[in-house]
């Protein structure tokens, strides 16, 4: 991925909540899911994939992702910006419910993509954002107090007071089932299109057409969506980029970098050293999050 601009950020009192702002010069970001909240506003229309189904988002608007949805991003024209922001679930558990007198945004809900389409809600996510932002530049403490009071007030109106359980993968089809447990549970290990056929009894040109109509991503594609998930996971707990990419099945770091960098937008060793900020504070500490 080529990024003509790149910033990532966390602020020390929002434990839990991981920012970024990005210029891309590709179109698509590949197949992948957050085992949080995704948050986000850009400036051109995205074609969000989850599966068979496919959601228009407009420019402009708020768009949110629920945990664990696998999903990919196709942008309409490029060069694009996109303003993100992830909420783990733990920090959502925390945050306190939209009182009963505020209007309720009006949404749109496909397959754990959602789209608010009140503009309101995309301009204050925005603000926000800008808020929390330049202060690490200027050093404005009173920006840096607006945003976080700002964000407390709009969480609860942007994720649900009680987060969705995890989706189900069941395609209908107990072969793709299968295969899709065995790239689930075997991703660590070197996997070919023609391996995966043989478990099943399928030829590959079948099974790369079922698959894909089954799951709506490419064996290949999911293959690679486990593994960077578990890199992500691992570097998160603070191990070493060349370990996780070990672990996880990739050739080698660079391989495991620059799968890093296309699906996340942030390097993978900026990403270890900004996630030690959550793993030294406690749980309760996140309780902050609601004021």
């Amino acid at each position: 991925m080529e990024l003509l601009a790149a910033r990532y950020w966390r602020d020390a009192e929002l434990m839990g909540l991981q920012f970024t702002a990005n210029r891309f010069r590709q179109r698509e970001i590949r197949p992948h899911r957050h085992v949080g909240f995704t948050l986000s506003v850009s400036d051109t229309e995205l074609h969000v994939r989850t599966g068979a189904r496919t959601l228009i988002v407009p420019p402009g608007t708020l768009l949110r992702i629920a945990p664990h949805a696998w999903h990919s991003v196709q942008a309409r024209t490029t060069p694009w910006r996109e303003d993100a922001m992830y909420c783990s679930c733990a920090v959502a558990r925390c945050i306190s419910p939209v009182d009963d007198g505020l209007r309720l945004a009006r949404i749109e809900d496909n397959s754990g993509v959602t789209v608010f389409l009140d503009a309101s809600a995309a301009l204050e996510f925005l603000e926000c954002h800008r808020l929390l932002y330049e202060p690490t530049i200027t050093g404005s403490q009173e920006d840096i107090a607006v945003g976080r009071a700002l964000l407390r007030q709009r969480l609860g109106q942007w994720i649900p007071s009680q987060a969705p359980l995890p989706p189900t993968m069941d395609s209908s089809d107990d072969r793709m089932n299968l295969l899709y447990e065995l790239i689930a549970s075997g991703f660590h290990q070197r996997m070919t299109l023609d391996g995966l056929a043989g478990a099943v009894g399928l030829h590959p040109v079948h099974v790369q057409r079922s698959f894909k109509g089954a799951w709506g991503f490419s064996p290949h594609e999911v293959l690679v969506g486990h593994r960077i998930e578990y890199a992500r996971d691992l570097i998160a707990g603070g191990a070493r980029v060349t370990y996780a990419a070990h672990a996880a099945g990739f050739v080698d770091q660079s391989h495991l970098h620059k799968t890093f960098l296309s699906t996340y937008a942030v390097l993978p060793g900026d990403y270890r050293r900004l996630s030690v900020l959550d793993a030294l504070q406690p749980p309760s500490a996140r309780n902050g999050i609601v004021g």
